[in-house]
């Protein structure tokens, strides 16, 4: 009796931990400073949301809503997975953003699991009625005091073809070089909103200067030393799972996201939003 006492005592404190992981919100505070940013965008705050996975934050995800609204932003950059294709749930997925547009201006990309989402059109119908403005690979200006900066949007890589076609990345990268190719003209300060970060090694070649990403779950467990143990595409021991990455002139900054899909849990590894605060580089 004793022992069984002792192994349901392991259960019981092992499954609250399992939920403590999953459920425990945090804010991860960044400036990103530059040159390109305009005076009137000096400290505007970008609040980064990624990889929702249908995840329960409580009735209508009240309580990753009110964390959100916290924060005083200007604006919410949404960088996909907002459904998960093998448990949907469309209206969570609905109401989380419905509960976006209201707190601030939401600005949302695919991920890879709206591509293979039976009901994607439901949920891109949704969208298009929603107040949440999608950026179907295209580049808009945002506009603050008579000053603006460029945010491009481009869809997930599985919207240019099928997984296993081998033109998919190819076309994926003709689309981001069109995209972007007025950021040369204006010399603007240019954020990209790109699901994936494994694929930096492309962005940084393309002239913007901040690109947004989650995908890959903060490596779903995170250890001392190792850090990260798996991510989508990237496989065991990922590069690319969280903070900021810089190289040749391009900022990369990685939400590990809030949901889980294949993997039910999060290991020293919580949900998180990102606040990136704009800074002008005298």
């Amino acid at each position: 009796m004793k022992y069984k006492a002792i192994a349901l005592g392991i259960v019981i404190a092992a499954a609250r931990f399992l939920y403590k992981e999953d459920k425990d919100l945090v804010v991860d505070s960044r400036t990103i400073t530059h040159k390109n940013i305009p005076e009137s965008f000096d400290g505007y705050k970008l609040v980064h949301v990624s990889d929702f996975h249908n995840a329960y934050f409580g009735r209508r995800s009240k309580h990753l809503l009110k964390l959100i609204e916290a924060q005083k932003g200007d604006v919410i950059l949404m960088t996909g997975d907002i459904i998960d294709r093998r448990t949907p749930n469309l209206k969570r997925a609905v109401h989380f953003i419905g509960g976006m547009t209201r707190i601030l201006p939401t600005y949302y990309i695919t991920g890879n699991h709206e591509a293979h989402y039976k009901r994607w059109p439901k949920l891109k119908e949704a969208i298009v009625n929603s107040e949440m403005v999608r950026l179907d690979n295209q580049m808009i200006q945002l506009e603050r005091n008579g000053s603006s900066i460029n945010l491009a949007g481009i869809n997930d890589p599985w919207f240019f073809g099928h997984e296993d076609d081998p033109f998919v990345f190819q076309r994926f990268k003709m689309q981001l070089v069109e995209m972007v190719k007025k950021a040369v003209e204006d010399d603007s300060f240019t954020i990209l909103m790109s699901h994936r970060p494994e694929l930096f090694s492309m962005y940084r070649t393309m002239p913007v200067d901040l690109v947004l990403s989650g995908h890959a779950h903060g490596g779903q467990i995170r250890l001392p030393f190792v850090k990260g143990l798996y991510a989508p595409h990237q496989g065991v021991l990922p590069k690319y799972t969280e903070g900021i990455h810089e190289s040749s002139g391009t900022t990369l900054s990685i939400s590990r996201g809030l949901g889980n899909s294949r993997f039910p849990f999060r290991v020293f590894n919580h949900p998180e939003i990102v606040v990136i605060t704009l800074k002008k580089r005298n």
